[in-house]
């Protein structure tokens, strides 16, 4: 009997999702079905599947759609993943999403486990994959002897060239940049309990290097804390979790941040056209363009030679260029700045890097373990992002169907019997983490 699976979303990360979906469709025995207020581009280059184009807000109609399903993909914004997740138990419909697991969705645990259906959370990259991949290094080591430290970094980058120094556009949601980091981080460093500020989050900095040609700034992002518990780590010395940029990404943003340009919950006071100079030196009583440069220099403690100074300048933050202001916060109008150079263009080439650092004791020597992924996109839609967010969906999706596998209940990607041969299939897919042990 086919099966219906009801695609709600068909934003940046939905393109390899989709496309392996279809290209496997005959072989599942699954019709898919695709739901965006918005038509994408993509969609002309992938068969066997049908396109509806409905308002992601008519609750009546995407009603319609969710019954008689075997599984929903959820890639609508988080906030909307509740919403979905009530019609999925009210029609015992199956549900999977690439998003963090809350405390709201969690409270529908009983009534998914009720109707004999199940939500799978946080199967996409981050989180996602970092689960898969940590959780069997994790299991591993556990036999061998006891874990010291775990420190996980994954960053969605640009293949560095000479025509972006920030090394990096938006490949998913742009506000969810702008505000990443808005929490502050919580993290455990040698038996200590760290919480940094917002302010700080950009300038505490690991140098993360996976050869002499590719070298990474890691910063800490959320709570890490909420993971020794679900990884089984409770004894743990050093946890941390975070993200990973090009070097000078986090110093030039580090001044965005501390600007105040990143605001999401403050109104800019003048409205019209304003040059990219007054918003970047809103809150500086300055006026001349080599003023704020040299309050830049002296407050942040950089140079016009540096990676941050260059990031800046290339983006336009002292240029006369304008933007509007009308009705906007702060996010909104950088958001708009940034737009006008972080876009992926045809030719784009983006990044995805994923490390995990191990150090452990076994037969009383201290071992490091560090686990890597580095994955390249081809263009523009069929980005490394795309590939590492959809794919695990995908391919979860086919284990389930391929092995008439059964669960109930809302679920993280922890068992063994899901991150084993989730990681083998993506393995085949070009999603491959090298491992190195060394002394330490």
């Amino acid at each position: 009997m086919t099966k219906t699976i009801l695609i709600l979303g068909a934003g940046k990360s939905a393109y390899n999702l989709i496309s392996y979906l279809s290209d496997n469709s005959q072989k599942l025995e699954i019709e898919i079905k695709l739901i965006s207020d918005k038509t994408p581009e993509y969609i002309k280059e992938i068969k066997n599947i049908k396109f509806l184009r409905i308002d992601i807000s008519d609750k009546i109609q995407i009603s319609k759609q969710i019954n008689g399903a075997y599984i929903v993909v959820s890639l609508l914004p988080p906030f909307l993943h509740y919403k979905v997740a009530l019609i999925c138990t009210e029609y015992s419909v199956n549900m999977i999403t690439a998003s963090y697991l809350d405390d709201k969705i969690k409270s529908l645990n009983k009534k998914f486990k009720k109707n004999s259906c199940f939500l799978f959370m946080e199967m996409g990259l981050d989180p996602g994959i970092d689960h898969l991949s940590a959780k069997k290094v994790i299991d591993n080591l556990n036999n061998k002897g006891e874990i010291i430290s775990f420190e996980s970094y994954t960053g969605g980058l640009m293949k560095k060239d000479n025509k972006n120094p920030w090394g990096y556009k938006f490949t998913w949601n742009p506000m969810n940049v702008i505000k990443a980091g808005i929490d502050g981080s919580k993290y455990l460093k040698n038996g200590n309990l760290i919480n940094i500020p917002y302010e700080k989050v950009f300038s505490d900095l690991k140098e993360i290097k996976l050869s002499k040609s590719h070298t990474y700034e890691g910063y800490p992002n959320r709570d890490s804390l909420k993971y020794k518990k679900l990884y089984g780590l409770e004894k743990i010395n050093t946890l941390i979790r975070g993200t990973l940029r090009h070097p000078g990404f986090c110093k030039a943003w580090n001044i965005l941040v501390n600007l105040g340009l990143t605001d999401d919950s403050k109104f800019f006071k003048k409205e019209g056209k304003i040059s990219y100079l007054d918003f970047f030196k809103h809150k500086i009583n300055l006026d001349s363009y080599q003023s704020v440069k040299n309050y830049v220099r002296e407050r942040f403690s950089i140079d016009e030679s540096s990676q941050a100074f260059k990031n800046l300048s290339w983006s336009n933050f002292f240029s006369k260029q304008t933007v509007s202001s009308i009705n906007k916060k702060h996010s909104e109008i950088l958001l708009e700045i940034l737009k006008d150079k972080w876009s992926l263009e045809k030719h784009d080439i983006d990044l995805v890097v994923m490390y995990h650092s191990f150090i452990y004791r076994e037969k009383n020597n201290l071992k490091k373990l560090e686990s890597f992924m580095r994955l390249e996109g081809t263009n523009n839609f069929d980005t490394a992002m795309s590939k590492t967010v959809g794919l695990p969906i995908a391919l979860l999706i086919e284990i389930i169907i391929t092995n008439n596998l059964k669960f109930k209940g809302v679920l993280l990607p922890f068992d063994k019997i899901i991150y084993d041969p989730l990681l083998e299939k993506l393995s085949d897919n070009g999603i491959i983490f090298e491992n190195r042990v060394s002394k330490t």
